[in-house]
Formats: C-alpha cells, sequence, structure tokens
C-alpha cells in the first residue's frame, strides 16, 4: 500500500494504526459509535476485520492499483476500515483532511472513498465537478430524503452501508438510487433472520454467536431487508406503534431542513407524536399533514417545538437519545 498525505498533520495518527494493525495482538481495540448511549470500547478480532474488509473488496470490484480516499479517523471502524481494505487490495491510499468537505482541494481522480452524509452534501454543495465517477460508501448517519436524492442525483455508484462497531464495519449495502426503499444486500457470508421482530445477523466470524440488534426491519429474504427503524426509539401511542424514522421519511413531502420525531407525555395516549423542527420556514397544520397520501391519523404529529439545531455525536449521527432528553423539559406549541 503507497500512502499520499494531502494532509501532513494524519502522518502519526495513521502510522500509529498500522502499527496496532501489524503488531502481534489479535484484536484492536474500538469504540462504539454512542449512537444510542456513550461510547464504549470494545475489542474486535483482526480475522474478523479482515473478511470483512475482504467482503467489501470482492463487493466492490476494488482491486491492486486503484486509488482510495481516507476522510475519515482511525478512531472510528469506518477510517479502520479504510486504511484495511487499502492494505488488503494494495491500493494507493490517498489520506485527506477530516473536515466537511474533505475532497475539496483534491485533483487526482480516487476510485473509491468513504464518506458519512454531512460530507457528501457540502462537497456537493461545492459546486464542484471532479469525482463523479468515484465509486462513493455513505455510512455513519441515516440519509434524509434530501440527501439521498443529492447523492444519488450526483454519483452514479454510490452504496449507503448497514453495520456498526460490532460488525466490523457493514454487513449489508444498498446501491444509492432514485428509489429510496430500495433493500440492504448482504454481503457474501453474511444473513439475516428476526427475533421478537428485530433484526439477528448470522455471520460465522461472530465467535459469540448471532449478533441480536435492536434495529426493526421488513425482512425479505435472509439476505435482504429494508430498515424501519431501532426499537429503541418505537413510540406507543394509544397502542399503536410508531417509527420516528419512517415518520420522518414520510414528512418529507410537506417539510425540509432538519426536523426529527420524538415523544411527548399524553395523558389519554401515554405518548403522543412531537416534532422537532430548525428554524426556517416550515409550516405546520393538520390539515397539511392530513394531505400527504401515506401518513396514517395516529402518525399526524400534534405538538412541536422550534430549535435552533438538532444534537448530533462525534459521527454526525442524529442523537436521538439526546433530543429526547431535552424534549421532556420543552414548553411545546400544538399543531392546528
Amino acid at each position: 500500500m503507497e500512502l499520499v498525505y494531502h494532509d501532513l498533520s494524519r502522518i502519526e495518527e495513521i502510522k500509529s494504526f498500522i502499527q496496532e494493525w501489524e503488531n502481534s495482538s489479535d484484536y484492536i481495540q474500538c469504540n462504539t459509535s454512542g449512537s444510542t448511549g456513550t461510547p464504549k470500547p470494545i475489542h474486535l478480532a483482526k480475522k474478523l476485520i479482515e473478511h470483512s474488509a475482504e467482503r467489501t473488496i470482492k463487493y466492490l470490484g476494488l482491486r491492486s492499483g486503484m486509488k482510495a480516499g481516507l476522510a475519515l479517523s482511525t478512531q472510528t471502524i469506518g477510517g479502520k476500515l479504510m486504511v484495511i481494505r487499502a492494505l488488503i487490495a494494495q491500493m494507493e491510499l490517498h489520506v485527506l483532511p477530516i473536515c466537511k468537505n474533505p475532497l475539496e482541494f483534491v485533483q487526482t481522480s480516487l476510485d473509491f472513498v468513504a464518506l458519512v452524509p454531512i460530507q457528501a452534501m457540502e462537497f456537493i454543495s461545492s459546486g464542484s465537478q471532479n469525482h463523479r465517477d468515484t465509486t462513493v460508501l455513505i455510512g455513519g448517519a441515516p440519509l434524509s430524503s434530501n440527501q439521498h436524492q443529492a447523492i444519488q442525483a450526483y454519483w452514479k455508484n454510490a452504496y449507503q452501508s448497514y453495520g456498526m462497531t460490532e460488525t466490523a464495519s457493514h454487513v449489508a449495502l444498498r446501491k444509492i438510487t432514485s428509489d429510496e426503499d430500495a433493500p440492504y444486500l448482504a454481503l457474501e457470508g453474511i444473513s439475516f433472520k428476526m427475533q421478537d421482530s428485530q433484526l439477528v445477523i448470522a455471520c460465522r466470524d461472530f465467535k459469540q454467536g448471532d449478533l441480536h440488534t435492536t434495529d426493526c426491519v421488513e425482512l425479505l429474504s435472509p439476505q435482504s431487508f429494508k430498515y424501519k427503524g431501532r426499537m429503541d426509539f418505537v413510540i406507543n401511542s394509544g397502542g399503536k406503534k410508531i417509527h420516528p424514522e419512517l415518520l420522518e421519511h414520510k414528512l418529507k413531502e410537506t417539510l425540509h431542513g432538519d426536523y426529527m420525531i420524538v415523544p411527548f407525555d399524553d395523558v389519554a395516549y401515554g405518548q403522543g407524536i412531537g416534532l422537532i423542527l430548525t428554524e426556517g420556514t416550515n409550516e405546520v397544520s393538520i390539515a397539511r399533514f392530513k394531505s400527504i397520501p401515506s401518513i396514517e391519523s395516529h402518525e399526524i404529529p400534534r405538538k412541536y417545538k422550534v430549535v435552533e439545531r438538532l444534537k448530533r455525536n462525534a459521527s454526525e449521527k442524529l442523537d436521538r437519545k439526546g433530543m429526547i432528553d431535552e424534549s421532556t423539559r420543552y414548553v411545546w406549541s400544538a399543531v392546528l
């Protein structure tokens, strides 16, 4: 693997990680993303990581001599795997700055790069016409409808990943096309099943057995599923279960900018549907929400709150737990 540094301040970071990878230990230390709480240190087997890298290399057709871009920190599983993929496939690894637009000053044509959604959007918004033929892996945080459509319009080979630190990066990918409901497809050696309405991931590399998630999906086959949301955040309103992420997807027809759904305490229903909006020109009304063909009456938000920004963690994932905790102190306005 040849290293090309576009950011010299990262030399020691990359050197340190490669030394950790090549030392005599069978494990490396990682931290969970913290999307549902405080990040936790875990140890991942190098064999698990190696096989994960090999699956992605095969799926995306990566090969020796290609140029890959490292735009993520090696403190994250996404950054670690980019280095390992480049090592195994013998690609030329371009170490980019860790910033909102790491591709801004990169003139070299890259064959492969992994980005979080905010990085992809900053690059597209810059108006650059470079890197259109790059294979782009989008991970780290869910895509909003606007992000999905902008990415599929710019890149013909962009993929959204499903996975977590515990699985050594992604176990499933879906190509980002105009179809926002396209399913995730398992990588080689991965299969899925359901237990208690939640996804279970099977892989021969999991030494502790099948991995039970808190993700709710529509299982299409042992190798494919459609993502609904996390069980942790399901809202129970009068016995009706609402997945915030699915409802947010429906609301894209009438809302723009950053917004999210959270529960609020309701005397009659236990939990009600609350809508948090960032400052802007969004109009909220029951009539406006009822005009959305796909929305059910019990899904219509009944209260809302305008805030300056939504909380996000270090990986730019929406901090749902933090926002829910914060929302318990809100003075809500009624949706009329």
